[in-house]
């Protein structure tokens, strides 16, 4: 014998589709941040850095111009006996060196990851793009789906008969058998 449901409340429906709702305003916001900074990181190493590089790359070169006219100046300067003079024009210039070998290096990581990156956050944003068409399209389905269930959840309590506690409560109708209950157009209307 099926037993009828016991729905004390449609409320928890209704309450997680509002909770899905505020779910996807995040989710949104989300993927908004998501994209934002994605964009912001390939913008860093395309265009910031791959001007950055190359310009401290020409500054260091002129920069270590600079240092080897000075110490070659300071060495013609001095005597041959005094060498050690030149100690900080070496300094100066052994630093432009490391400096010019340091942007040469950036420039090539640069030219490298930009490949890199670019690939990156397009597979990425691609991810992000099939995650926001499923907000567009399935979700709105999912929220029509317990839209329904609600609905027909409230029909169902609204036309539920009464629950029966046990076999006391048997019939309704002061004690006549099931049989007696029945209505007479499934006997066809005539009694045997």
């Amino acid at each position: 014998m099926n037993q009828p449901a016991h729905i004390t409340s449609t409320d928890a429906v209704r309450a997680l589709r509002t909770a899905l709702q505020e779910y996807e305003a995040d989710l949104r916001d989300a993927l908004e941040q998501l994209l934002l900074e994605v964009r912001r990181a390939v913008d860093w190493v395309e265009h910031d850095r791959a001007r950055y590089w190359p310009q401290a790359f020409r500054k260091a070169s002129d920069a270590l111009a600079e240092a080897r006219a000075a110490l070659e100046r300071a060495e013609a300067a001095l005597r041959p006996e005094d060498k050690r003079a030149c100690y900080e024009h070496r300094l100066v210039f052994e630093k432009a060196k490391r400096r010019l070998r340091l942007t040469e290096e950036k420039m090539r990581s640069v030219r490298k990851w930009r490949v890199v990156i670019t690939r990156e956050a397009e597979e990425f944003e691609g991810k992000l793009a099939r995650l926001t068409n499923y907000l567009d399209t399935e979700f709105p389905r999912a929220l029509a789906a317990l839209d329904r269930m609600a609905t027909a959840l409230d029909k169902y309590t609204d036309r539920a008969p009464p629950r029966e506690d046990g076999p006391k409560n048997a019939s309704t109708d002061g004690g006549d058998s099931p049989e007696k209950s029945k209505p007479s157009s499934e006997s066809g209307g005539n009694e045997p």
